[in-house]
């Protein structure tokens, strides 16, 4: 397979997994969690991959990178530099995924008033839609160079 068919690929499976996220607190659901986010990343880097195939950059070790380090590798290039330094802002893709990923592995302290804030299904929606905007954004940004 190449690039494109495995983003498109990981991006199915991660919203076949939303489809069976409960949010109910379970190994199973967490499990699930995990399972979404690893997906989507996937998908990430081989976006990343697809995107400095078109526009190469000047290093040897880009395929050995993980998706964050391959995005911020790329936002290096001018072509694509704003579009993707917006995803790292504070309202961004990455510092979505990033803080959800930290929620779902801490653990719930019930001692306090205002507890953690719980994950649920909007803040997923809300990566895939971020996501399928970003790889849009790109896709024209990258076709009209």
């Amino acid at each position: 397979m190449d690039s494109k068919e495995l983003i498109n690929l990981y991006l199915d499976i991660s919203e076949q997994i939303v489809n069976e996220l409960e949010f109910d607190g379970s190994a199973k659901d967490k499990n699930n969690q995990y399972l979404f986010f690893s997906s989507l990343e996937n998908s990430l880097d081989y976006l990343a991959l697809d995107v400095e195939s078109i526009l190469p950059l000047e290093t040897d070790s880009f395929h050995q990178l993980n998706y964050l380090a391959k995005w911020q590798k790329l936002s290096e290039s001018l072509t694509i530099k704003n579009i993707i330094n917006n995803e790292f802002g504070s309202d961004g893709l990455f510092t979505h995924i990033e803080n959800v990923k930290e929620k779902i592995s801490a653990p719930l302290n019930d001692s306090i008033i205002f507890t953690n804030e719980a994950i649920n299904l909007k803040k997923i929606n809300l990566i895939l839609d971020k996501y399928k905007r970003f790889k849009m954004l790109l896709r024209k940004t990258l076709d009209e160079c």
